[in-house]
């Protein structure tokens, strides 16, 4: 079963990788979202906004992340460049609004928001 998962999850992430380009949502609005771990740098972060518990999977260039929380955090991943994909879902079945936005430098270059039950949002940042 596990191998099944793994398997999964690796067509999930090529698949959201091969349709990057249709889904990004590219902004220059400011994030003003605020966590212990966030970085005012050029650095790369992903910034989850929702009450309750989700699940968050990051790729890039730097390989595979799995984040996992519950309430709004932002975490740093780090310098990269290219292309970072986060795909995030909820994970408690809540009816409020997740959003999944990827910054760098403290501006927001894709974010992507959901209110589906057990919902995910994919978001997608080119030409960082």
């Amino acid at each position: 079963m596990k191998k099944f998962q793994i398997g999964l999850l690796v067509f999930v992430i090529c698949f959201v990788i091969a349709i990057s380009g249709c889904t990004s949502n590219n902004s220059t609005s400011s994030n003003n979202t605020s966590s212990s771990n966030a970085s005012a740098s050029n650095e790369i972060s992903i910034v989850v906004s929702y009450t309750g518990s989700w699940a968050v999977d990051v790729s890039g260039p730097f390989g595979y992340r799995s984040l996992s929380g519950t309430g709004d955090q932002t975490t740093n991943i780090g310098s990269a460049t290219g292309s970072v994909t986060a795909a995030a879902r909820k994970t408690d079945g809540g009816n409020g609004v997740l959003t999944v936005s990827i910054t760098k430098g403290g501006k927001t270059l894709a974010s992507q928001s959901t209110s589906y039950p057990y919902g995910g949002a994919t978001a997608v940042a080119t030409g960082i």
